[in-house]
């Protein structure tokens, strides 16, 4: 869907794409924000043709996260001023927005293809990602990637969430160390960070698995956060287990209620932590916590193996699972869970899922409400936000407090 007529009155100017206006542009940072009212503004997105007014590049993409459709769907495009290097975007977005987006330009040979099927135009997407996708230079919030090779963009127009911006060269108050976890069970070898918030060895500590380690080690890091919250006696000390996912292929068989993964964790990877420091063997302090796939899989080894892992902490859980087309509800480990007997050891679980997630926001509330009708300690909340790593940054300390504090 294509805009033709800016409202932001900065495109109004007279000198708009000059040096000057440029520079302006630039001063200010975008994405530029015209609050309309105490709930919505007026959100402008900007990019500037590297080859000036006259460029080869016939398109500009925009994926907003939780608000542009999906590409299959729906393309989402910047417009070109006539006569000028500038290429715009506008939308009206919440005033507590938080979220990623990246940008990606696209020359006339790299066009969609015309009359294919859904499948084919997700093939093209991901190629372009793969060329072309990029943050938004213009944007003055640190860059974050997905995981997957894009370096992300953030947009937050609620001052109140800018703490979450703060993670960058960061030093440490507890002990860091990054290993290699070599598993006979699942034949390959991943990158395991090991975060202890003290400096007592020694000492038996609750333990906390995060699922997509990398995020919260290298994309996100979250040290700083539980530092002043361990800091501030608002959560115990802990050692947090940071697990890769090696790859996207490795995370959907490995996070996708796999047997051999949580096996292989019990009799592998948490008697080798052991080897290093003294950590619980006590199942409610040890947590489990993940987010979409992920969170699907921290509430299936909670559910198998309750006498480990007694808590848990899922972000956006994928219920869906293993059909994403299914009705909601119909996921096998919602149904599983649903035909259970009742449970005389309850788990204590934290949930939460994102009010712009659509349909990953009813099967989180249908798991919510499945787990508490089998017995088990549910608390879930909704926040203000998307399918989104940045979201689920700060939904992630949130979850803490709570699952620590049990």
């Amino acid at each position: 869907m294509l805009q033709t007529q800016p409202i932001n009155p900065i495109f109004h100017r007279q000198d708009v794409g000059s040096h000057d206006w440029w520079l302006d542009i630039k001063q200010a940072g975008t994405p530029l924000i015209v609050k309309v009212d105490e709930n919505k503004s007026i959100v402008s997105f900007i990019w500037q043709d590297p080859c000036g007014k006259c460029s080869d590049i016939d398109s500009v993409y925009i994926d907003l996260y939780s608000k542009t459709p999906h590409p299959t769907q729906q393309l989402t495009g910047f417009a070109r001023l006539e006569g000028s290097d500038v290429w715009f975007w506008e939308t009206e977005l919440e005033n507590d927005w938080l979220g990623s987006y990246f940008l990606m330009p696209a020359t006339h040979s790299q066009r969609p293809p015309k009359h294919k099927t859904r499948q084919e135009i997700r093939q093209w997407w991901i190629q372009l990602m793969g060329l072309s996708a990029q943050s938004d230079p213009l944007n003055v919030l640190p860059a974050h990637s997905n995981g997957n090779g894009v370096t992300l963009s953030a947009i937050c127009l609620s001052e109140d969430k800018k703490a979450a911006f703060k993670y960058s060269n960061v030093e440490t108050q507890g002990i860091l160390k990054e290993s290699v976890w070599k598993s006979e069970r699942l034949n390959n070898e991943r990158r395991i960070w090991l975060y202890r918030t003290s400096r007592n060895t020694q000492e038996s500590l609750p333990v906390v698995l995060l699922f997509d380690g990398q995020y919260w080690a290298n994309h996100l890091p979250i040290y700083a956060e539980l530092d002043a919250l361990t800091l501030s006696c608002q959560i115990p000390e802990a050692q947090y287990i940071l697990i890769d996912s090696i790859s996207s292929s490795h995370r959907n068989i490995e996070l996708a209620c796999n047997v051999d993964f949580w096996i292989a964790i019990q009799k592998e990877l948490l008697p080798w932590v052991r080897t290093q420091y003294s950590i619980t063997d006590k199942p409610e302090k040890t947590i489990v916590a993940g987010q979409s796939l992920g969170g699907l899989c921290a509430i299936f080894g909670a559910f198998h193996w309750p006498e480990y892992f007694a808590t848990a902490i899922s972000q956006s859980g994928s219920f869906w699972w293993p059909d994403v087309d299914s009705q909601p509800g119909e996921g096998e480990l919602i149904q599983k869970i649903s035909n259970a007997d009742l449970t005389t050891a309850p788990l204590n679980i934290v949930m939460e899922a994102g009010c712009y997630e659509k349909d990953m926001l009813e099967v989180s509330q249908i798991m919510a409400k499945t787990l508490k009708e089998n017995g088990h300690r549910v608390r879930y909340r909704e926040f203000r936000g998307g399918h989104d790593w940045l979201c689920w940054r700060q939904g992630l300390i949130h979850s803490l407090l709570q699952a620590l504090n049990s």
